[in-house]
């Protein structure tokens, strides 16, 4: 068995202007220059939340939320981002670096960022600070992150009739003739202990021997695990070229030419917020079967016999990626070796 191996080494090293800049942004700021409370009641749902839908839920709803800085619930919102704890301080909106931001007094940090949406108007401003000093209460409901098993799949069903050449068909569309039944896609997402969460995904397309299903567990603030299988097979034309003055079909070898190819890994990645992020991962892949050429055999005078050759190879892939912000500054170091047999 012949093995070779590959070693990749890269070093990124990038300048940023992170969205939730660094923690000293916007102190001393004067009060005077916010525009005043509204002099009404306020509403969270009737007053706040279209604010929060028009202007924030895009980069600080519960999906990958900017600066790990949440709105959508009370807890994650007075839990504060990445830099700052006092985004939101119930009882004292001038003290709040949301209104600051919002009020776009602090450099750098204009909530909406320019070009992400227009900028709140002073009586926009008025009700979010009226808010703020009367607790900044959410509606029942929403005062902690929702918990909730969730689950979708969507199942396929189809037939597939072909007619001339069913191998070029295969070739071309990745999928054989007849009934295919399965789950074209599946998610499972399951929350683990107090703040941990479990996301299974994947297909299964039976009779097409289309299968990938992986594993997520994520905690935030410490870090992931991550672990899948992938399997599919792809098909190869088994005939061979025609030449018409030969006065006779196609040759065809009569047999079924595919490759089964296959991926598993495993990832596991540290990503604590004030520690370097870390992943360290091995992934397998490999490809075995039988798969036709464009050296054709000789029939008579012309070179146009099918062929085919057989494959079995296999990689060992291992993974090593680091990075870490300093000031605005990020360095990247990732690292692949690659072991082929």
């Amino acid at each position: 068995m012949n093995s070779s191996a590959t070693i990749q080494w890269s070093l990124v090293l990038a300048i940023l202007l992170p969205l939730a800049g660094l923690p000293l942004r916007g102190a001393g700021i004067d009060a005077a220059r916010l525009p005043s409370a509204a002099g009404v009641p306020v509403d969270f749902e009737r007053d706040v939340k279209p604010i929060f839908d028009q202007s924030c839920f895009r980069c600080h709803g519960p999906e990958r939320p900017k600066s790990r800085f949440r709105l959508d619930n009370r807890e994650s919102a007075l839990k504060g981002g990445e830099n700052n704890k006092d985004d939101i301080v119930p009882g004292n909106s001038a003290q709040s670096k949301l209104i600051h931001y919002v009020t776009r007094l602090v450099e750098d940090m204009e909530m909406p960022p320019p070009g992400k949406g227009e900028p709140l108007t002073p009586e926009q401003i008025g009700l979010l600070r009226k808010w703020v000093d009367d607790g900044a209460r959410w509606p029942p409901g929403a005062e902690t992150i929702k918990r909730e098993t969730q689950f979708t799949v969507t199942p396929i069903a189809q037939w597939i009739t072909v007619r001339g050449n069913e191998q070029k068909f295969r070739e071309d569309w990745g999928q054989k003739k007849g009934f295919t039944a399965g789950y074209e896609r599946f998610e499972l997402i399951e929350p683990a202990g107090k703040d941990a969460e479990l996301k299974v995904d994947g297909r299964a397309l039976f009779p097409q021997e289309d299968y990938r299903v992986a594993l997520t567990l994520t905690r935030p603030e410490v870090g992931f695990v991550r672990v899948g299988y992938d399997t599919y097979r792809k098909y190869f034309n088994d005939t061979g070229g025609f030449y018409a003055p030969n006065n006779q079909p196609p040759l065809s070898l009569v047999r079924d030419l595919h490759e089964d190819f296959r991926k598993a890994w495993l990832d596991v990645g540290l990503a604590r917020t004030d520690w370097p992020k870390l992943v360290v991962g091995y992934e397998y892949q490999s490809r075995r079967g039988d798969e036709s050429t464009l050296q054709w055999g000789p029939v008579v005078t012309q070179n146009i016999a099918p062929a085919y050759k057989q494959v079995d190879e296999s990689a060992h892939i291992l993974k090593l990626d680091a990075s870490h912000e300093f000031g605005g500054v990020l360095i990247e170091d990732m690292f692949r070796g690659e072991f082929y047999d």
